[in-house]
């Protein structure tokens, strides 16, 4: 649990001491040490940082410090109060970008986290989009059912051109069509918004995002007539 804890925001130290304290209530920082094999010194501040956070606390008895753990729920506060932060910047960040004429920008990402990422991405985007080439290998990606269900719950609509034969994961707003045997595409392309994202199912799994709004409708246009010469379910 630790590596969960640290991916929320905790440090790796702060992740130690605080499942320790889980484990038994009212512990001394010098047995806290001792059990996570953290400096003594070291342990106190990391007891002082989670004390900061909300995560921890502290009653003296005997004038002798004992420290509890938080109940877990509050860590969803914590991250919470993170968001809120993050929320009150995103506009300034969004302010530092520099606004420039439109320009074809390519990004590579490698891994399937690099495919979640765009996944979420027209998630994100919340419209109706067209995926060109689709062969069932997107069936087998990790985050494909989560997908689904996110299409769903934002009635977003998907219309996707595939290979003949090709068994689709699909939702009731979703229409399937079939390409003629003659169109060999090696790629799975999903045109959204003003982007094309390019899966190559290889090993290691690659998705080449582009973005260019000229480039997206030209993509477009292409799929639509496909889409009239294709053959329905």
């Amino acid at each position: 649990m630790e590596n969960q804890l640290q991916e929320i925001g905790l440090t790796e130290q702060e992740s130690k001491v605080y499942l320790q304290l889980l484990k038994e209530k009212y512990q001394e920082a010098s047995k806290i040490s001792k059990l996570t094999k953290i400096n003594r010194s070291v342990t106190y501040s990391v007891l002082n940082s989670l004390i900061q956070k909300g995560l921890t606390s502290y009653v003296i008895r005997n004038n002798i410090k004992y420290f509890i753990a938080a109940d877990p729920k509050t860590l969803i506060d914590f991250l919470k109060d993170k968001e809120k932060i993050l929320q009150n910047i995103l506009p300034k960040l969004s302010n530092i970008i520099p606004t420039e004429k439109e320009n074809i920008s390519v990004e590579l990402y490698q891994g399937t986290k690099g495919g979640i990422t765009v996944l979420k991405d027209i998630i994100r985007t919340g419209k109706d989009y067209v995926v060109l080439g689709e062969d069932g290998t997107f069936n087998q990606f990790i985050y494909a059912k989560q997908f689904l269900r996110q299409l769903k719950e934002k009635k977003i609509k998907e219309r996707i051109l595939a290979k003949e034969g090709t068994k689709i994961l699909k939702t009731k707003k979703s229409e399937v069509r079939y390409l003629p045997k003659e169109f060999q595409i090696p790629t799975i392309t999903t045109i959204y918004g003003n982007k094309i994202a390019i899966a190559i199912f290889t090993e290691p799994f690659y998705t080449i995002l582009i973005k260019s709004k000229d480039l997206a409708d030209s993509y477009r246009s292409f799929f639509e007539i496909l889409w009239k010469i294709s053959k329905k379910q």
